[in-house]
């Protein structure tokens, strides 16, 4: 179409093939031209269509982070409902006394022994986030449906993600507001021998073996069932067992599909299922700067006071640990955390003893001040990052809870080398109701806000603790290093 006259294909057509002037070959052309591909929105030209396109939006919205077949221990965990904010619960410790006799004479008492009884308790924790969608964008019709639908989801799964990675490494000690996880559970309730520390080394077969039979052993008596473990582990794990060919490479369901995904290991003590999970942290370098609630109530970096060795009984320091070693820490607080420290060198190539450098047996203590400006920005514990010798950057190591949370607080740091950088943790557990469960004083719930500005807000909340009835029924596999 141009102007008000309209030119048809017997127009073009009527001179014979192809014998349009190129007057009008340009006003058909222009007629059909929906504008350049390559114009940006809102930068079409003059005269043509490229106003009355539609932006081509997929409606499939696309997840960038995790999934919920990520979320592995919550969702095999048994749940038991709660009925009070503190949960007791009663363990048997001994049927009687092992040192005791059971044989006797014939028609003598035999000999009196007790069971011994202990009660427990737990206390219940509350995790939650609130939400928020204006009210317009609950009016218009957004592309990938219902927005408080879709943000009553992500809040969900940001509740799921924060859950699944405490259940391994919350400690109540450190944040008076997280339950214990099983890291935590299993080190202060099962004997020493259920903690093994591989040193960083890779996870073996034989740490498996070892690990099961320790679970299934006198004392312990125990089933193992599942292994918790980061996939770096277990594909370190899973390429040990390539040059052994102990697996069927060319089988009839394979397909032409070669190399090995272990679903699980067939260990002294029966099957041992294997639960790759992402939230176990793999050792990888310190976390960023992030907030909460605002830039004014994060935590300010802290300062790293003056460094010295001491001699520690405690100390897992040896020779062959000599080299350059650094610091840095974050502070924490339920806000965000903050920037990494400066960092702290320590030399420890010089001497065994000695101020600056850390020899066998010794241990590195240095002072963390707390550099907030107030109450609002004071630290609630602090994150410790280790640089070893050979490394690129600074690796978590522990949790340290500040000794008197204000401003310019100071806390004393001690490193017996018991947790080393750039390593990861595995949970074998005895994965049933006689041994572990999640008590629910809520599940899920979604609270109604007031409203009190032109926008839709909510609270997502979960309340509960987990509870580890027989520690001794679980092996933790600790500083667990990449194969090389």
């Amino acid at each position: 179409m141009q102007g008000n006259s309209t030119v048809s294909w017997r127009d073009y057509s009527g001179e014979g093939f192809g014998a349009a002037s190129i007057e009008d070959v340009n006003n058909l052309n222009k007629a059909l031209t929906a504008g350049s591909a390559q114009n940006a929105p809102g930068s079409a030209t003059a005269g043509d269509g490229f106003a009355m396109r539609v932006e081509s939006l997929e409606q499939t919205l696309k997840n960038t982070t995790f999934r919920m077949e990520h979320v592995r221990l919550w969702k095999g965990i048994p749940k038991v409902a709660a009925m009070n904010t503190v949960e007791e619960y009663n363990q048997v410790q001994e049927y009687g006394q092992a040192g005791m006799g059971a044989f006797l004479s014939e028609g003598t008492l035999p000999s009196e022994t007790d069971a011994t009884y202990e009660r427990k308790y737990a206390q219940v924790k509350f995790l939650g986030t609130t939400r928020k969608v204006s009210h317009v964008m609950s009016l218009v019709k957004p592309a990938h449906g219902n927005m408080i639908a879709q943000e009553t989801v992500n809040g969900t799964m940001y509740l799921l993600r924060q859950l699944e990675r405490s259940l391994f490494t919350g400690d109540s000690a450190i944040d008076a507001l997280e339950f214990d996880g099983f890291d935590k559970l299993i080190t202060d309730g099962a004997p020493a021998n259920h903690v093994i520390d591989l040193r960083g080394l890779p996870l073996t077969e034989d740490n498996l073996v070892d690990g099961a039979l320790t679970v299934m052993d006198a004392p312990a008596f125990g089933q193992p069932t599942h292994l918790h473990l980061n996939p770096t582990a277990k594909a370190d794990l899973t390429k040990s067992f390539f040059p052994k060919a102990r697996y069927d490479v060319f089988g009839k369901d394979s397909d032409g599909l070669v190399g090995l995904d272990m679903r699980g290991f067939t260990s002294p003590a029966g099957d041992i299922r294997f639960e790759p999970n992402v939230f176990i942290d793999d050792g990888g370098v310190k976390e960023a700067a992030a907030a909460g609630s605002g830039l004014s109530t994060i935590p300010i970096a802290p300062t790293l006071g003056t460094l010295i060795s001491v001699t520690s009984a405690a100390s897992l320091w040896v020779v062959a640990d000599q080299g350059a070693y650094s610091y840095v820490v974050t502070a924490h607080s339920a806000s965000g955390r903050s920037i990494a420290s400066a960092a702290l060198a320590v030399d420890t190539s010089s001497a065994l003893t000695g101020q600056g450098a850390v020899g066998a047996g010794e241990s590195v203590r240095f002072t963390i001040t707390d550099a907030g400006t107030g109450t609002a920005t004071a630290a609630a514990y602090y994150s410790i990052h280790r640089k070893d010798p050979g490394q690129s950057d600074h690796r978590f190591i522990q949790k340290l809870k500040v000794a008197a949370p204000a401003h310019a607080s100071t806390t004393l740091f001690t490193d017996d080398n018991l947790n080393l950088p750039a390593t990861t943790k595995a949970f074998m557990f005895q994965q049933d109701l006689s041994n572990m469960s999640f008590k629910q004083l809520a599940p899920m719930v979604k609270i109604p806000l007031a409203t009190i500005d032109s926008s839709i807000r909510w609270m997502q909340l979960l309340y509960g603790v987990p509870v580890l009835y027989t520690p001794r029924h679980n092996v933790m596999f600790k500083n667990i290093g990449r194969a090389t």
